[in-house]
This record gives C-alpha cells, structure tokens and sequence, in this order.
C-alpha cells in the first residue's frame, strides 16, 4: 500500500469540473440530417471515386434501407452489420439503419474473416449490409452466425447470385501445373494429410473412392447416367464407374481430365467421357441429364457459400427424376476448432521433427454446415437431405468432414429460407413503405469493436445523444474557425477506415452541419502522394489523421516541394510530439495553418478534448497537451482511489458529459471495470490514460496504466496479441511489448518454430496493425522477484535483416527498385519482412494458394504474367525479378498492325474464337494499301499468358491500344465470328466514351449463343470434330477411339496447316488453344449483345452452312437485326464458314467491305441478296 492510497482527510482539490459550456442538442444526428436536405436538397452530400449523391438522394438510399429494416420486423436496437468498401453506399447504410432505430456495427473487410466472425456473434447481428464484392463474406458470416437472418445488398438485383471470387483455389493453372508435374495419381491431386504434410497412401485413397462407390452402390445401376464434378485424377472414377452406365467426368484441369481419361483406358472404361470444364460452367451441359451427379472432395475448394449455392441449382437442372446429387468429404463447421485444435497438438508432440509439416489453419477451405443443404432443398422444393460419416481407415479428415446425399423427391415441400435476401427491388420497394418513429437520444446509436484483453475484441454502445453532441462539438471546435458564414459547406473528407472509430467523426458530424463529404479510396488514402493530390482536387479544407500518417504527408511535401493545401490539420489517435509541430510550423508556408491535437476514446463517442495551436502560438504549452474538454463534457483528473487530484498532480483521466457510452456490449464485467454510475446517475468513464491538468484548464496526456498501446491510431490490447501468439502450437510462452512505436514480440518457442508460419497463422487470426513487427525468440521470458514479466530485461532485437538463422546465406542486398518492388509485394503476401534479395519464397513460408497470390500481384503491379512454373523455379526475390524482366521484354504486342499506311479510316480485326488473327492475313491484303489494319490476338497462346474470362474484359484490355492507333480518326471494327462480338462490343464502348466510331463489320458472326452452347454441351470427340469441321483433321468416331493424349498429338500431325501452327508446336501448346477455344466459346455463351440502335453494321454470310457455324435457323440476321434494328445490311456470298476468309472468297468478302464503306451497294460485289 501507498501513502497516498490511505484514505485521510482530502486536500480540497478545488471545486468539482462542470461540463464545457455547450447549447442544448435537439434530437439526433438523423434529425439534423433530415433537416439539412429538406434545406439544401440538391447539396452534394457525399462524393466516393464514383460519383456524388446529394442530400435529397443520400436520404432517399437511407430510407430505403430504412425500409427494409422496418419490414423485416427488427425490433429496436437491433445490431445490423455493415460492410461496404469506401462508397456512398456505406454512408447511406449507417444513416438509414439509424433512421430505422437499429445501431450499425461497421465490420471491416480487410479483417481476418475470422475476426469477423467472432465481432458479429459478439454483437448478435440480427442483419448485414454489404455491397456486391462483399457478398461472398457476408454469406460465410451468416453461415456461421446463428443470429443473422437477413442479408441486403444495394447493388444487387439477384442476392442469391454468386459474387465470389474465384481464388486460388479455382485457379485452372495450379490444377494443370500439379497434375503435370507430379509423378503419381496422389500427388496430382494435391492429395496430402494436413497433419503430417506428406502425400496420403495411393491404398488409403483407393479407399476414398471405393468409400464412395459403397454408399452410392444402391442408386447405380449399368444404366444409370452418371457425371462427376471435379474427377482430378480419378479414385471416385475407377471405382464408381464400373458399376455406371455413360460416365461423364469433369475438372477444370485439362491436365487432370488428360489423366483420368489415361485411368479409364487402362481400366477398359470405354464407357467414361472426360471434359475440361469448370462447375460453374454445368449450364453448358443443358439438355443433357443424369442419374447421378458426384462432387468427391471439390466444395472445400469453392471460394464461397453463392458459389456453391449456383452450382448445385445448375447441377438440379441436369438431373432425372428421381435422381441423386452426392457430396463427399464436406469440411464439418461443427468440427472446424476440434479440427484446428487437433492440428496444433500434433504439432506440438511433433515439434522437431523435421519430415513433419503439419497444416496450422483452414482458411482456405470452405466449411458447410449441413443446415445450408437443407436450407437450399427447403428452397428449391423436390429434394431429401441424407448426411452420413465418412469411414475411410488411415484418411486423416475423416472426423472432421461427412458425405451427404441430395434426393429428387417431387413430395417434399418447398419451405422459406433460413435467411431472407434483399436486393435492389427489395429497397425500391421498401422506399415507400412505412418507417418507425424517429430515434430517440437515450437510444443505441452504434456498437464499434476494439481490441480486449482476453482475446476476444469488445463492443463500445454509443447512443444517439452522445453522437448528437460530438456533432455539435464539432461544428464549434473544428468547423466554425474555418467557416465564415453558415451558408457556404465545408468540403471535409475522412481517411480513417470505416471500422476504426475515427470515421465516426469524421463523417456523420460532416453531414449534420450540411457539408460537403469526400470519400478517398483505400489506394487513396494510404500513398501520400495520391492524398495529396486527391485534397487539392476537392479542395478539402481540413483532413483528421494520425501523426504518422500526417508524417509521410510531411515527407511527400517536402521532397515534392510542396506544403499542405488544407487550413486545418487534425491529429488524433497518438501522442503529438513538440518535434513534429516544430516541423509542421517551420515551414514558412504553414504559417496561416491551424493544428489540433484531439482526444477521445471509443468509449466516449471519439471525441473529447482539443488543443488548437498556430504557427504564433504553438509555443505556449510544450509538450502539445490534449487540451481543455469538447463542449457537453467534462474531465476529471483523479487518484487510485477515484477522488480528484489538484491541479498538476498525476492521476488517471476520467471522463464524464454527454459524450460517455452505454458500456460494452454483453460484457458486463468489462463495464463495470470502466464505466461508472455517480449518485446524481451520472455516466463516467475510466479511461487507463494518465495525465494531469494544467494552470488555464488544458490536460496534459502522460501514458498508460495498463498493457493497452497505440499504433498508427489503432487501440490494442497487448494481452491479445499474446493471447494469439500463444495459441501457436510452436511458442511455448510469449509477451507482446511496444518498442520505438512498433510492436514487438518475444517468444520462447518450441522445436521447429518458423517465423513465417507463425505469421501465416497470426494473419488469420489477428488485424494486421495486431501483428508484430519482429518477433525475437529467446530462451525464457525474464521476470521480477514478485513472478512479473520483466520488460527491462527483455533483450533489444537486432537490427532487422540482421537476426538471421545462423544456416542462412549472407544478406544480399535489394539491387534495383524491380527487386525492391518483388520483395515489398512477396512481403505483404507473406505477411513478413522481406530485405534480402535471395529471399526464397517458399523457404518464407509460401504455399500453392500463396502463390497464386504471388502471381496475381506481380501481374498486377508489372503488367507482366509470370506461369506458376516460373515462381517454381525461380522463388527468390532476384529470379522473379529477373523473369519479370525478361518477359516483359519478350512479351507480344497483341495488337497486329499490318498496314499502318493509307488514308482511309482504320480498320481493327478481332480474333476469333480460336484466338489467332492469321485468318485475316489475306483479308487485309484484298483491302488495298490505302486501308490501314490492325488485329487484336487473344490472349492465353503464349505460356505466360491467361485468358480474358469474359467479351468485356477482353475489349477493356486493348481498348487504350485500339485508341492509340486510331489516333482519333473514325474507327471500323471488325470479327470474325466470335470476333463479331468483341468488335460489338468494342464499338459499344467507343460510342459511350464518346470517340468516333465507324462501322461494324461482322463476318458470319451470330448474336446468339444457342449455336456455341449446343457445340460446347457435346461430348470431347463430337465437340473437337464440330470445333474442326471443314479443316480435314478427323471425324467424332476418330478422335472417341483415342486418349486425351492421343487426341493432342491428332491435332498437331493434322492440324499444322489448317491451325497454322508454327514448327516445334507440343502437346502444352495445343493445349493452351484448346483452352482459348473454350474459354472463348464460354464468354461468348455468357454475352449478352447490347442494342446499338446509334450505329450501323454490315453483315457478310457464306451461302454454304458448316457444322461449326449454324447460324439461327429461320433468321438469316443471325439475330443482328434485333441488335441494329434498320442499321444493319446484309450480305451473301460463296463460300462456307471457314473458306469465306480465304482465297478465292477472301477477294469477294474484301470488295464487299470496300464498298460498303464507301457508301455504295454491295449486290454488284458478288452478293446475290442484301437486307
């Protein structure tokens, strides 16, 4: 016990602080917003990257979201998440879950998903809101949070429509690149055991599929018409399918498909077709139907719960009455933390073991409870849900998964679904409907989540009357010195992401004072550079943020020469130091600028206190106090035993007013440790910040009591991190520090501790500010004689890139900023420091899924795309940076220029479906050197390439380069084919940006994707003798007697003509143009061709009809007259689908071209008929 904790007689402190001097606040946030567009409704309120809403329209999207609430019958206070990216949207979603007497719970989205999950069960979320790129974790949010019952998203019209991204997971090259290289069926597959890490035994996988064969034995007969999903390299397939009839299997690997076709020959499985497609594809299949329809061990894979929904209603549309849809080796939510703990303790009694690499996490595996399969019957109507064990001996999964089987049964009844959906017509709809009473100040306004000392993050409750007074607060404090009449708005912006209570202030307080918001995007906000420029172009007036960041601001001034283009800088959430000041006002040209340090903590609504200083004043009290209390609050200093301290004696700051929250939300015991009732009723809260108070009134902020630190503004409770770093398997003890602003850990670890996992596994669980910076291993954690962690002893860590592993090579230093580029992404990927150039990515702890990521951001960042064989071979930071710098030297032009001269408008070509713009060689010659040509190649033909998924996104790729040669004169856009709808496409973009646009030329191209759909629903050998007909390679009955292998080499011995495949061409080249072909055809099937009713289009047809151009029967348009209405003129002329491009029809097709543009007829060209 102290002196001063003895509770003698009190040395009068001095009268009690009363609040600041504040008027009365009516009503709430959302009347003051109401109020201001009914003033100013044609006020632009908030503006994103996108566009602008305006006061009347920001309201009109609050309502309805509002409304939406109101019908779904969410009672008062009722917690609604949301998760939108930096837009408009947001705003409109937190003002109207208020205006509906809800509190908004904003969840950030680069959080770990598990974080996520803990924070909406915590908060009981009854509802979230999330805009289309979120979709996909808002489903795994509901799927895993019992209380979530409706899902809205404002730029949907169909919720249920898959949004998720594809993945890693999804990626076709990771599949092929496995299935190639590996030397067995197992290690094809990726087939290894997440405890040891090793490739599972080829007998206990003969098992998992003869497992399956068993508990499907009953529902196949010879007969019975079988397709499986995802076959990879075959175990369900050799034994399920003996006991079938037609057997059709699918991966989205050709490589894979390639191998189990070799499976089925070898086992006589004549019976056994084999396709590369993707499940999402399965509509390709329509007008097909099966029996059965097997997915073994394929949804861990899928990247989302919408994902998975689309593919089994497209696998129901394929099905016979009376028909069965299978699911093996379904990853159990109901076991994920017995799995994951499981996991850890193998792990640990393996610690050491060198041949022993055991999986730490499942965060790329997607886990399905089996209420979604009964909630998606309960849907659909028609089906029983069956759900078994699966009993493999020796399949390490096994107590962690079970199978389940999806019945046809016309009698079972439709039934409503666990969640309601709500998209645009929802909110149309609910835009009218009727709206609850207004809130009222007493009510919950908000919950925000910090870090807790436990593990799991807390809930701060703010009520709407806190919020009404930190609007008024700041309006007085912030807004007035920079306003010099109240009918001119502020142009204010606010940088902090939406999850960190900054955001707060920075945007609902905007809007109630009738100001204009400016929304950066994350990009944005984070470079220096582009802030700079975004706050000149908005003319932003005041900009809030931390002092590192407003650092890197003070960087990027100076080195560009420049200062701050803002009148008011507001810095928040660290201690202001008497340096940065000093740096702030020498420079002369801050001499007219206004700083404030404030301070608020969540709990008390963000805002509690502020220090203003100028460049005349900054002087007076050093260092920068925290400084007197926001209007309607009042600040106490006092002593351990709560009493008031005089004037300049140190106490902890605690905080009373209008401002203080509720508490926490469902934590009790956490609240009472903070927040206190007075016997007036009062609200009070003990913030752990130390401090005193100054002659004048001002506060001076001194520290901490407690393990709580700050970092870039973020609040963090170090026992969580430790609580983190605990639960690794690998660290038998640890303790978390804060070293020079940065987080540092300390750890004793176990045998076989390596860093980069440990970070991997922190990342799942932690936000990364909560992740440490260096983690130091030593050998035991030094403590006090009272059995305390002795902080003092802990040692010093080494200067970074120093404390390497004494087996590890010499530094090498990043040579050039290619290597500094490639380290500073293969760090943010890993989650770990990279310095060195020999870094190797995979000795880092990077994985499969990992480097897909690693791929994509190289791609991303250079332009460039490296194949996943090329990370392989060369992992370090040098060698990517090396292969990156060879192929972006190496890499062609997709756009073809083969006459750059002439005087007549351009002509641009597009690629057929095959890719290659050879076929227009000879059409380009028959133009004349006066037309200038140029022709845009698919991308994929080349080994470092991927396919554009979509028509839109191959037009977006070139569409920059087509401008270019077009050098503004008028364009004409011509396609073959496929390539008549990129060049529709094409033209459909130019005319909405404006640019001038020619005509549409279209050489037999079809509108419709019925012809493509019903070439891509064949079987392989029908599909590659239809995709070849005319070109003398082979019929459907040669290519079917051959293996997949065989089929390539067919192609390639036949093909060198017709294909114009160059010398040397192998069985991977092939490849890669059978996948342009298909992924070409899909995009086609997936294209919807726009009315383009302003343009004019010439249409050329052969008169001989071909097996791989149809055409629409009954419509000689070929569905362009529906597009082009009276704008479109059709040709004929001899010839068939693929003679018609060359000689002699070529000379024909090119007089029909000249004259059509040349305004004239085309009948005297060789055409018997034009429309």
């Amino acid at each position: 016990m102290k002196i001063g904790d003895l509770l003698l007689d009190d040395i009068t402190p001095g009268p009690r602080p009363a609040e600041a001097p504040a008027p009365a606040v009516e009503g709430t946030v959302v009347d003051a917003i109401l109020r201001r567009a009914a003033a100013h409704p044609d006020r632009m309120a908030v503006q994103d990257e996108e566009g602008a809403v305006s006061y009347a329209g920001l309201v009109a999207d609050a309502r309805a979201i509002a409304g939406v609430i109101a019908a779904a019958g969410l009672h008062d206070e009722a917690r609604v998440g949301v998760m939108t990216g930096r837009s408009r949207q947001y705003i409109a979603a937190v003002l109207g879950v208020m205006m509906a007497r809800a509190a908004f719970v904003p969840l950030d989205p680069a959080m770990p998903l598990p974080r996520r999950q803990m924070i909406a069960r915590a908060a009981g979320l009854a509802m979230i809101i999330a805009d289309r790129d979120r979709m996909g974790d808002a489903r795994r949010l509901a799927w895993s949070c019992p209380d979530i019952a409706h899902l809205v998203c404002p730029d949907l019209d169909d919720v249920d429509s898959p949004t998720e991204a594809h993945g890693a997971r999804m990626n076709a090259e990771l599949w092929d690149h496995l299935a190639g290289s590996a030397a067995d069926d197992v290690a094809a597959a990726g087939w290894r055991s997440p405890f040891t890490g090793q490739p599972i035994a080829e007998t206990v996988m003969a098992d998992f599929g003869r497992a399956a064969a068993e508990k499907l034995s009953g529902l196949v007969t010879p007969a019975s018409r079988v397709l499986e999903i995802g076959c990879a390299s075959g175990f369900t397939l050799r034994a399920l399918a003996p006991l079938a009839g037609p057997y059709l299997a699918t991966d989205i690997s050709r490589r894979a498909v390639e191998r189990a076709g070799g499976v089925a020959r070898r086992l006589g499985l004549d019976r056994v077709d084999l396709k590369p497609m993707a499940a999402h594809d399965l509509d390709l299949l329509a007008g097909r139907e099966f029996d059965l329809i097997v997915l073994n061990s394929v949804i861990e894979s899928f990247p989302g719960f919408g994902y998975l929904a689309d593919v089994l209603t497209r696998a129901a549309g394929l099905l016979a009455p009376g028909g069965t849809i299978f699911l093996g080796n379904i990853r159990d939510p109901d076991r994920r933390d017995a799995f994951l703990d499981d996991l850890a303790g193998f792990a640990r009694s393996h610690a050491g073991d060198a041949q022993i690499g055991t999986r730490l996490d499942a965060a790329d595996d997607l886990f399905v409870p089996r209420r979604f399969f009964e909630d998606w019957a309960a849907r659909h109507g028609g089906f029983r849900v069956t759900a078994s064990a699966l009993e493999v001996p020796g399949f390490d999964l096994a107590p962690y998964v079970y199978d389940l089987v999806l019945t046809r049964d016309e009698a079972a009844p439709a039934a409503p679904p666990r969640h309601s959906h709500h998209g645009r017509a929802a909110l149309a709809e609910a835009a009218s409907g009727p709206l609850p009473a207004a809130p009222t100040p007493d009510m919950l306004a908000y919950v925000v989540f910090t870090s807790g000392t436990t593990g799991t993050p807390k809930g701060a409750m703010i009520e709407h009357g806190s919020l009404a007074n930190l609007a008024m607060a700041a309006a007085q404090v912030f807004y007035a010195p920079l306003q010099p009449s109240d009918t001119r708005p502020l142009d204010l912006c606010c940088i902090a992401p939406f999850a960190f209570d900054a955001s707060i202030i920075q945007t609902l307080p905007v809007l109630a004072q009738g100001h204009r918001l400016h929304l950066p995007d994350d990009d944005t906000r984070r470079d220096p550079a582009l802030l700079d420029a975004f706050l000149r172009a908005r003319n932003i007036a005041m900009i809030d943020l931390t002092p590192s960041q407003f650092t890197l601001l003070l960087d990027h001034w100076k080195t560009s020469g420049t200062h701050a283009p803002v009148l008011q800088v507001v810095l928040g959430g660290e201690p202001v130091t008497t340096a940065l000041v000093e740096r702030i006002f020498a420079d002369r040209a801050h001499a007219g600028l206004r700083l404030i340090n404030a301070y608020g903590p969540t709990e008390c609504c963000v805002g509690a206190a502020a220090h203003a200083m100028t460049a005349h004043g900054w002087r007076e009290i050093l260092p920068p106090p925290i400084g007197r209390p926001f209007p309607g609050v009042v600040i106490e200093i006092r002593d351990a035993a709560g009493r008031p301290v005089p004037p300049g004696v140190a106490g902890e700051i605690v905080i009373g007013g209008r401002g203080v929250g509720r508490g926490y939300l469902g934590a009790a015991g956490a609240a009472a440790d903070r927040f206190e009732t007075d016997a007036a009723g009062r609200r009070w809260y003990r913030t752990g910040d130390k401090g005193r108070s100054l002659a004048g009134g001002a506060i001076a902020f001194i520290g901490r009591e407690d393990g709580q630190v700050k970092i870039r503004g973020n609040r963090i409770e170090l026992g969580e991190v430790e609580s983190a770093l605990l639960a690794h398997p690998f660290i038998r003890a640890a303790v978390a520090t804060l070293a020079e602003g940065a987080l540092l850990a300390h750890i004793v670890p176990r045998p076989g501790f390596d860093e980069a996992r440990c970070r991997a596994d922190l990342e799942a669980r932690l936000p990364a500010v909560m992740i440490p910076s260096r983690i130091v291993s030593i050998a035991e954690i030094p403590l006090t004689v009272n059995g305390k962690v002795d902080t003092a002893r802990l040692p010093r860590p080494a200067p970074a890139g120093t404390d390497r592993p004494s087996t590890a090579s010499p530094l090498r230093p990043l040579a050039d900023e290619t290597e500094r580029r490639v380290a500073r992404i293969m760090g943010e990927v890993l989650e770990v420091a990279v310095d060195d150039a020999a870094a190797d990515f995979f000795r880092l702890g990077g994985h499969s899924v990992l480097a897909v990521q690693l791929v994509d951001r190289l791609r991303r960042d250079f332009g460039v795309k490296l194949p996943l064989s090329d990370l392989f071979a060369h992992a370090t930071v040098e060698g990517l940076a090396r292969r990156l710098a060879r192929r972006a030297r190496a890499r062609p032009d997709r756009l073809v220029v083969v006459n750059a001269a002439g005087h007549l408008p351009p002509i641009v070509c597009f690629h057929p479906v095959g890719g290659n713009v050879l076929c227009y060689q000879a059409l380009a010659a028959g133009l004349g050197p006066d037309q200038p040509v140029a022709m845009v190649e698919a991308a994929g033909l080349e080994a470092d390439d991927t396919p554009e998924p979509s028509v839109e996104d191959m037009v977006a790729a070139t569409l920059n380069d087509i401008t270019r040669f077009a050098a503004g004169r008028p364009l004409h856009l011509a396609g073959w084919s496929f390539g008549g709808l990129l060049a529709t496409e094409a033209a459909r973009r130019l005319d909405q940006a404006g640019s001038p646009t020619g005509r549409v030329l279209l050489f037999d191209a079809v509108a419709s994707p019925d012809p493509i759909r019903d070439m891509l629903a064949k079987d392989d050998a029908d599909y590659l003798a239809t995709l070849f007909a005319g070109m003398g390679i082979a019929d459907a009955a040669t290519f079917r007697a051959l293996d997949p292998e065989a089929r390539l080499d067919l192609l390639i011995d036949r093909g060198k003509t017709a294909l114009g495949l160059p010398d040397g061409v192998d069985r991977d080249a092939m490849r890669r143009l059978l996948a342009v072909f298909q992924n070409n055809a899909v995009a086609a099937i997936r294209y919807r061709v726009p009315r383009l009713d302003r343009l004019s289009a010439l249409l050329v047809r052969p008169r001989t009809p071909s097996a791989q151009a149809p055409g629409l029967p009954g419509d000689p348009w070929n569905g362009w007259r529906d597009r082009f209405g009276a704008g479109v003129t059709l040709a004929w002329m001899d010839g068939d689908h693929a003679s018609m491009m060359m000689p002699p029809h070529v000379e024909v097709l090119a007089g029909l071209v000249r004259g059509y543009l040349e305004g004239g007829a085309t009948g005297d060209r060789g055409a018997t008929g034009h429309g």
